[in-house]
């Protein structure tokens, strides 16, 4: 208690007003609800009601068959209807367009969570391909160990196909090109300066363009994918030799790499190795890949974690390399069907750990900035095509402007309340009382010293029944490994 004056009733002190906003409207029309406007102020006196389920269930009536559950209204029991439909043409259920989604939160928001429930969703279409980025190996592990969201993709009885970095296989020698210029082979080899080693590598890519097969004692192979052989690269050497002077002009220089390839050879070769299994035979190729996912409908994950990457040469410049690959690969896929058939791709790409790639400052290192610069012009170019992004991220302050512009949904989790992180999160949704509430959440961390742990989110677009008014809507995370099971009819 507080002793002091206690003031005598007046209009301030008795008087409590309640400022409420209207976050969709819907009204009775020919015997069913559908979405309105609301016209004028309602009349003095107009009762009002708490929202419960069994109103949500009548508003939901027309559409239960298209709506999922991801989360409970902030602070209710009430669930929270959220559409995610497909990307495909209207009469078929879909929104005739690709939307791109974000979502975001700080390490421990449940940001994880949710993007797994928002996968299993969308995998009950059947007409929907999902292929997944997956830098540290999070998504795919759960997969290849029968985790929870390998059994709900089964469930909806959906292919889903998970490979390593050292299961896949590039068939470009203009990805060739790149590797080498990142690595130490070309250095080692005695080609010092940038502009020559652009010659070197160049004259490499040439030799597998000009010789797609090499003959040896037991036949013709193709000479790329068998190019960590060291027969393949003893021709390729040789190829080097004769070409010499288009690497270096003066003597000198090319006696000195000459000079390497003729006293180093194995060690050239331990360096060359790894590099050329990327590109080893025998393993699903980047146009295979696309073919699962544009093709077959199938939902794919690619581990780009280096744990993955058992025997061949891999660092983030070499998975910039390959992201931008497949990646340029996939758009102009999209586009060539959008363009020769007007048909939809119907394909979400996940990206996580998306700060990793899409910086907001333009990256000093050249194989950033180029898959950065994909990014970019994939998002703003292909949803028309069909071909929707979702990124997964522990931050916006640090994510590309134009990217977060393009995205239609925003689910947004705890911890991106201050500094650089609100001022963007204001330039997204806009200030006002729901940025207050959004700044009130609790630490999920925190609050599960207090008993269950609930993951508050702050969802902004056209995700609800209930957000019509185009306001943010609120909610608290279902729990991944029940509730959203039951709640989504997902029964083993």
């Amino acid at each position: 208690s507080i002793r002091g004056e206690a003031k005598p009733l007046t209009e301030v002190h008795d008087v409590l007003t309640v400022t409420l906003v209207p976050g969709s409207t819907y009204a009775l029309e020919g015997g069913s609800i559908a979405p309105s406007n609301m016209s004028t102020v309602p009349s003095t006196g107009t009762p009002i009601l708490l929202l419960n389920q069994e109103m949500v269930d009548a508003l939901i009536s027309e559409y239960r068959n298209v709506v999922s559950f991801v989360g409970k209204m902030y602070n209710t029991d009430i669930l929270l209807p959220m559409f995610f439909k497909h990307f495909g043409k209207p009469e078929e259920g879909g929104l005739g367009e690709a939307y791109h989604l974000g979502v975001f939160g700080k390490t421990g928001s449940g940001k994880s969570f949710l993007a797994r429930m928002i996968c299993s969703i969308y995998a009950r279409w059947q007409q929907m391909s999902i292929f997944g980025l997956d830098p540290t190996g999070e998504y795919v592990r759960e997969i290849r160990n029968n985790g929870l969201l390998k059994k709900c993709i089964n469930l909806v009885k959906r292919n889903v196909s998970v490979y390593g970095v050292s299961e896949i296989s590039l068939t470009k020698t203009e990805s060739l090109r790149r590797i080498l210029l990142v690595s130490e082979f070309l250095d080692r080899m005695g080609v010092r300066a940038r502009e020559n080693q652009e010659y070197a590598a160049n004259l490499i890519a040439e030799f597998f363009e000009r010789n797609p097969s090499v003959s040896t004692p037991t036949g013709v192979i193709p000479s790329l994918s068998n190019a960590h052989q060291n027969f393949v690269f003893e021709r390729m050497l040789d190829y080097i030799q004769q070409h010499a002077q288009r690497i270096y002009v003066t003597r000198d220089q090319q006696q000195r790499v000459l000079l390497t390839i003729q006293n180093q050879r194995q060690m050239l070769f331990n360096i060359w190795q790894p590099i050329a299994r990327l590109f080893a035979g025998g393993r699903k190729t980047v146009e295979e890949i696309l073919k699962d996912l544009c093709i077959n409908r199938e939902i794919v994950f690619v581990d780009l974690s280096e744990v993955s990457a058992t025997d061949v040469y891999w660092n983030d410049r070499v998975m910039s390399i390959v992201i931008d690959d497949i990646l340029k690969s996939l758009v102009d896929q999209a586009g060539r069907r959008w363009r020769e058939t007007g048909s939809l791709l119907n394909l979400l790409v996940m990206t996580d750990e998306a700060h990793r790639f899409i910086y907001r400052e333009t990256p000093e290192i050249d194989e950033f900035r180029i898959l950065k610069n994909t990014f970019v012009r994939s998002v703003l170019e292909t949803r028309k095509y069909g071909l929707g992004w979702m990124f997964i991220s522990q931050s916006l302050a640090t994510l590309d402007l134009e990217i977060l512009r393009q995205m239609r949904i925003y689910l947004i989790g705890y911890g991106l309340s201050w500094g650089s992180e609100r001022y963007t999160l204001e330039q997204l949704v806009g200030s006002g009382s729901h940025i207050e509430l959004y700044s009130s959440f609790k630490d999920p961390q925190t609050a599960a010293t207090l008993g269950r742990k609930e993951y508050p989110f702050m969802a902004y677009g056209p995700i609800s029944p209930l957000s019509i008014s185009g306001k943010p809507v609120f909610f608290n995370e279902l729990d991944y490994h029940s509730e959203f099971l039951k709640q989504n009819n997902f029964t083993f």
